[in-house]
C-alpha cells in the first residue's frame, strides 16, 4: 500500500467473484512492491483519473440538460451578480411571502425567502389568480454564501408543481422540483449533491427547522455528516440477538504497521457495548492467523439463524491471481498460503457455518471491487412497520471503504470510513439502518478519491432486509 495510505481490511467474497470477471485488488505499502506492481498501480491510478474526469464531464452534461427546463425569466434572475449582497442571518430576513429551509447531502444548511414576481404571467387555480414566477434570496449557513433563488410553477394533476433553481456566489448551482401541496421539494447540484427543501409562510417555523438542523448537524467537527433520521416513534422487537466480531490489525511483524485499525475497532466495540443491544462483541486486536480463526469459530458456536451478526475487518490484505487474502500480524511478507488467510476460507464460514438472520460485513480496504447479480420515505406513524419489515427479512450485506482505488490512511486517530461509521452510531437516538450509515459514509467520501462500495449479496440469500442498529432505551 502506498506510504501514508492505509492498507485496511478486506473482505471476502469469492463466490460471486466466480460469476464475474471483476477482481478484488489488494495492495501493499509502496516500499514493499515490485517495479511491475508499482507500474501497474500507476496505470490503474491514471485510468481512475480518466474515469473521474469522464464522470465530472458527464455530470456537467446531465446538469445542462436539466438547465433546459429553467425558463429565461428564472435564468435571468439566478445568474445575476451577487458579489455585493450581504449575508443575512435567519433572524434578519425581511418580511416575505414564503420562507424556506434546506439540507444538502454534503451537510450544507440553506435558508432564505421568495416573493411573487408581479411582473410575471399569472395562471388560474381553484378560482385564484397566481403568479407564475417567484424570486428571492438564499443563504448557505456553513460558508456564508449568498444565492439567487427562483421558482416557476404551474398546475399538474390538480396540484401546483414547480421548479426551484438557484445559483450562489460560492459557485453552487442547483435545480429541481417542488410541490406546493406538500410544501417540499428536492434539487440537485452539478456535482449530484441532493438538496431537500421545506417551504412555509411562517418564519418562526423556518427558524425552528434551522435550529433543529443545527442541533443535529452540530455533533462533531465533521461538517459532512448528515443529520440522523428522526425515528423517535419507532418500536422494534428483534427475534434474535445481536453479535459482532471486530478485527483490527495495526502492529505487523513483517509488514508496515498501520495507525488506525486498532483505534477504530476499540472505539466501535465501546460504542456497540455501551449504546446498543449487542449480546456479545468479540474483538481481535493485532490478531495472528490462529487468533482470527479462533474468534470466527467462537462466533459460529453462539449464533443462531434468528440472530443479527456484524463482522468488521481492518488490516493488511493482498491478492494473488484471483485469490484475496487477509494478512495476520505475524503473516509472511511474501506469499505463503499457510500464513495468509484465504478469503475463500472465510467465505465458507460466512455462507455455511455462521448462523444469522442478518449478516453485515464491513471493510475499510484499498483496491476492493466486486460485481454482483443483480427508498421510500415514510411518515413517523409508518416507520415502525417499515423498519420491522426490514428487520424481519433476511439480509446479506457488504460495505467497504473503497472500490478499485487507494484508501488513505488516517492522519488522526481514526480512518475516514470508521469516523463516519462511529459518528452515525453515536448520533442515532433510536434505530438506524446500515443503508443510512452507507449514505453518510458516501457523503463523507465525496471529496476523496476513494469510492465506498455497498452491495446486497443475493447469492448468499439476501431477502430484502437491512441491518438495523437499535440503541438502548
Amino acid at each position: 500500500m502506498i506510504k501514508n495510505f492505509k492498507k485496511l481490511s478486506i473482505l471476502l467474497f469469492t463466490s460471486f467473484f466466480l460469476f464475474t470477471s471483476v477482481e478484488a485488488n489488494w495492495i501493499t505499502k509502496k516500499s514493499d512492491k515490485s517495479k511491475e506492481t508499482i507500474k501497474e498501480e500507476k496505470k490503474q491510478k491514471s485510468e481512475w483519473i480518466k474515469l473521474k474526469k469522464k464522470e465530472i464531464k458527464k455530470n456537467k452534461e446531465d446538469y445542462k440538460k436539466k438547465e433546459k427546463n429553467i425558463s429565461k425569466e428564472v435564468k435571468s434572475w439566478i445568474t445575476k451578480k451577487i458579489k455585493k449582497d450581504k449575508f443575512l442571518e435567519i433572524n434578519s430576513l425581511p418580511n416575505s411571502q414564503i420562507y424556506f429551509t434546506a439540507y444538502a447531502s454534503d451537510g450544507k444548511i440553506f435558508y432564505g425567502y421568495i416573493n411573487d414576481d408581479k411582473k410575471s404571467e399569472k395562471f388560474s387555480f381553484q378560482g385564484n389568480s397566481i403568479y407564475k414566477i417567484s424570486k428571492g434570496k438564499g443563504y448557505i449557513q456553513n460558508n456564508k454564501a449568498v444565492c439567487n433563488i427562483a421558482t416557476e410553477r404551474g398546475v399538474i394533476a390538480n396540484n401546483i408543481i414547480g421548479f426551484v433553481s438557484g445559483e450562489c456566489n460560492d459557485k453552487t448551482k442547483f435545480t429541481g422540483q417542488y410541490s406546493q401541496k406538500s410544501k417540499s421539494g428536492s434539487a440537485e447540484t452539478e456535482q449530484k449533491i441532493k438538496i431537500n427543501f421545506s417551504f412555509d409562510e411562517n418564519l418562526k417555523i423556518s427558524k425552528d427547522q434551522i435550529a433543529q438542523l443545527n442541533k443535529k448537524n452540530n455533533i462533531t467537527d465533521q461538517p459532512n455528516l448528515r443529520a440522523p433520521t428522526d425515528v423517535a416513534d419507532i418500536t422494534l422487537s428483534p427475534n434474535g440477538k445481536y453479535y459482532a466480531l471486530l478485527i483490527g490489525n495495526s502492529n505487523y511483524v513483517k509488514w508496515s504497521s498501520l495507525k488506525s485499525p486498532v483505534n477504530d475497532v476499540s472505539e466501535i466495540k465501546r460504542v456497540l457495548e455501551q449504546k446498543y443491544k449487542f449480546e456479545k462483541v468479540i474483538s481481535v486486536i493485532n490478531g495472528t492467523r490462529k487468533d482470527i480463526f479462533k474468534a470466527i469459530n467462537e462466533l459460529t458456536k453462539i449464533t443462531t439463524d434468528k440472530d443479527y451478526v456484524l463482522i468488521y475487518y481492518s488490516g493488511h490484505g493482498d491478492i494473488r491471481s484471483t485469490q484475496s487474502y487477509w494478512i495476520p500480524v505475524d503473516g509472511a511478507k511474501d506469499y505463503d498460503p499457510t500464513e495468509w488467510i484465504n478469503i475463500r476460507d472465510i467465505e465458507v464460514y460466512l455462507e455455511n457455518e455462521i448462523s444469522a438472520h442478518h449478516l453485515a460485513v464491513m471493510v475499510d480496504s484499498c483496491y476492493f471491487a466486486v460485481a454482483t447479480k443483480g427508498k421510500t420515505k415514510v411518515d413517523n406513524k409508518n416507520k415502525s412497520l417499515a423498519y420491522s419489515k426490514l428487520l424481519n427479512r433476511r439480509a446479506r450485506i457488504i460495505l467497504s471503504s473503497g472500490s478499485n482505488e487507494p484508501v488513505e490512511d488516517t492522519t488522526n486517530k481514526h480512518s475516514k470510513f470508521a469516523t463516519s461509521f462511529i459518528q452515525s452510531l453515536k448520533n442515532n437516538q433510536k434505530a438506524i439502518r446500515l443503508s443510512e450509515i452507507t449514505e453518510n459514509i458516501f457523503i463523507d467520501h465525496a471529496g476523496s478519491r476513494q469510492q465506498p462500495y455497498y452491495a446486497r449479496i443475493m447469492s448468499w440469500g439476501h431477502g430484502g432486509g437491512d441491518f438495523i442498529f437499535i440503541s438502548r432505551k
